[in-house]
């Protein structure tokens, strides 16, 4: 399966995994795994985008000026979390928002 990450990449919760927000954090349960995973403040809002189908870009972009970073680094943050949600079965790669126009 290719992982590569680009900043049109879309993802999408797996159809397994239970997501509840508590206050400025969230839990995750993998359902087939029964293992847990907890999202900080940043985690949660990369989750809350990610439901709504932004592309990892995207996510970047908002990250960088809601927390007043630069848009490298919120990159970084995004993509490095986003690879372990996947590596983790979390989540799946949707389409990219490149391909949304030929669905």
């Amino acid at each position: 399966m290719d992982k590569a990450l680009t900043d049109t990449t879309c993802l999408q919760g797996a159809d397994d995994v239970v997501f509840t927000a508590m206050e400025d954090e969230a839990v995750l349960l993998h359902l087939g795994t029964r293992k847990y995973y907890g999202l900080n403040e940043t985690g949660l809002r990369i989750w809350q985008m990610i439901q709504v189908g932004a592309s990892l870009g995207d996510i970047a972009t908002t990250l960088s000026s809601e927390y007043e970073v630069e848009v490298d680094e919120a990159r970084e943050g995004v993509f490095g979390l986003c690879g372990e949600l996947l590596d983790e079965g979390l989540v799946r790669v949707g389409s990219s928002s490149a391909d949304s126009n030929s669905e």
